[in-house]
């Protein structure tokens, strides 16, 4: 059985379009008007898109296609697990050879294929979408399958942020915060994080058909970088502004900066902990708002990043997702 429009469409969770042309299949996270708010080339990366179906095939064939989304970051891999158990990659790394400043390494790109065995009977398929890169499927197909059907969570998480929560630095898109914390949460993923991106409150505006169980919004650390004191609080008080307008009462989890080495220097909004600090005084106080001080959820070692500076590996997502979800037990 090979997959046609409609029936990816219906297996596929955290896309807001997918389109065919040009041969491939075309994962949007972002509706139009989003996408020209955001005006940023990692809005066409895939991230937190999954497909997720039940099937009696045996064989999963898969081929797919990737590209840069910008001039840094092409490691990819899409990650297929068989009944939660991983069953295999695409992916066009090593991952042993993936130490020290692995981020800003060339990989080879283009069109990878690959067969997964699924054995016989009836199972469980998760294909997790990349989120370092621009990537499609150009064909997928289930060998000897009689059916195919959507599995979707009862629960919806959805993620504003900026490169960390779309998930850079972590070499398998499976294993990033956002992907990890929605898996214990049994909740389907919707990705709005951009890479480079900072608060903003358009954003919000047009993402208000969205109905989540949760919100996570984490940024800061590129306003810290991108803008003064005054305009921090001016673009943090319009993001609160749309958070409460849309999403009344759904419980929302802020997280302010995470440690980075360099967080002594004084930048363009000033000391680092002028962010934070902002994020606090005028998220906090709210009965659904829990606002999570960032500097403390991964050690402070450059060793846990996969840019030694800014991005956590996957050992360093393994420490954010586990103090994290502290927050969402209690």
């Amino acid at each position: 059985m090979k997959l046609n429009l409609e029936q990816i469409k219906s297996v596929t969770t955290g896309a807001a379009k997918i389109d065919f042309y040009d041969g491939k299949y075309v994962f949007s996270r972002f509706n139009d008007i989003e996408a020209k708010i955001i005006d940023h080339p990692y809005v066409s990366s895939p991230a937190g898109i999954q497909m997720n179906f039940k099937t009696d095939g045996n064989i999963l064939k898969l081929k797919v296609q990737a590209q840069k989304s910008i001039d840094i970051r092409s490691y990819f891999s899409f990650d297929v697990f068989v009944d939660n158990i991983p069953a295999g990659t695409i992916q066009n790394f090593i991952d042993s050879d993936c130490i020290g400043d692995y981020a800003n390494v060339d990989y080879p790109l283009g069109t990878f294929q690959k067969d997964f065995d699924l054995k016989d009977g009836d199972k469980y398929v998760k294909i997790h979408l990349p989120h370092s890169v621009t990537a499609f499927i150009e064909e997928i197909e289930i060998v000897d399958a009689t059916y195919i059907s959507p599995v979707k969570n009862d629960k919806t998480i959805l993620f504003y942020g900026d490169s960390i929560t779309q998930g850079f630095d972590s070499l398998h898109p499976s294993k990033s915060y956002a992907s990890q914390l929605a898996e214990l949460l049994n909740a389907d993923a919707i990705n709005k994080a951009v890479g480079g991106t900072t608060f903003n409150p358009n954003l919000v505006d047009v993402s208000n058909k969205i109905k989540p169980d949760y919100i996570v919004v984490a940024y800061g650390t590129n306003d810290w970088n991108a803008v003064d004191l005054e305009t921090l609080q001016k673009n943090v008080k319009g993001f609160l502004n749309g958070i409460e307008k849309n999403y009344s009462g759904i419980p929302i989890f802020v997280i302010t900066p995470l440690w980075r080495p360099d967080w002594r220097e004084v930048k363009k909004c000033g000391e680092f902990f002028n962010v934070e600090n902002t994020i606090k005084e005028i998220f906090g106080n709210r009965e659904n708002i829990t606002v999570i001080s960032g500097f403390d959820l991964i050690p402070h070692s450059e060793s846990i990043f996969g840019d030694l500076i800014l991005h956590p590996s996957e050992k360093g997502f393994e420490h954010y997702t586990n103090n994290l979800l502290k927050y969402f037990q209690k």
